[in-house]
């Protein structure tokens, strides 16, 4: 690798996909990261999305950002992987990070609601879940690569797992 130039920031309600050598980079509190990937082509797309459903924000009638949500976000990377890299959602697998309860006075735990709505998705359209680091009380950092597959999960105040 060579150096920084082949790191890929996810941001916060966000989506990118790329392919080896690539390393896909993003911070994580109560947000979960989905990583999907194709192993044989060596190519994968992360969703940073920040709540579980777009329903509520849809009956607004105000534009609605997509990858915001776990329900739409996750369609929409899906459909990126396909269609750029002609891969079946069938060939995909996935890894899930984040769903920390960074807010300890909020009653609603959003980050396991989060959590549950990320596998009820990938459950749903057929995606093994080969691993998950979720829940807790720190925020995450991720990297995942995109040549092994291999995410490199670091809670923040520990070291790298």
């Amino acid at each position: 690798m060579d150096g920084e130039k082949d790191i890929i920031f996810v941001g916060m309600a966000d989506i990118k996909v790329a392919s080896s050598p690539s390393i896909l980079r993003t911070n994580l509190g109560s947000c979960i990261a989905v990583c999907l990937y194709h192993a044989g082509k060596e190519i994968g797309g992360m969703l940073h999305f920040m709540l579980a459903d777009s329903f509520d924000a849809a009956k607004t009638g105000r534009e609605v950002k997509r990858n915001k949500f776990a329900d739409t976000g996750l369609m929409d990377l899906i459909g990126l992987l396909e269609r750029n890299f002609e891969i079946a959602v069938t060939e995909l697998t996935a890894k899930i990070f984040g769903g920390a309860r960074i807010l300890k006075m909020c009653s609603l735990d959003i980050g396991k609601r989060n959590e549950e709505s990320a596998i009820n998705l990938l459950v749903k359209n057929n995606i093994k879940i080969l691993a998950s680091k979720t829940g807790g009380e720190s925020g995450y950092k991720i990297d995942f690569n995109l040549k092994t597959g291999k995410v490199i999960c670091q809670t923040f105040g520990s070291k790298e797992e």
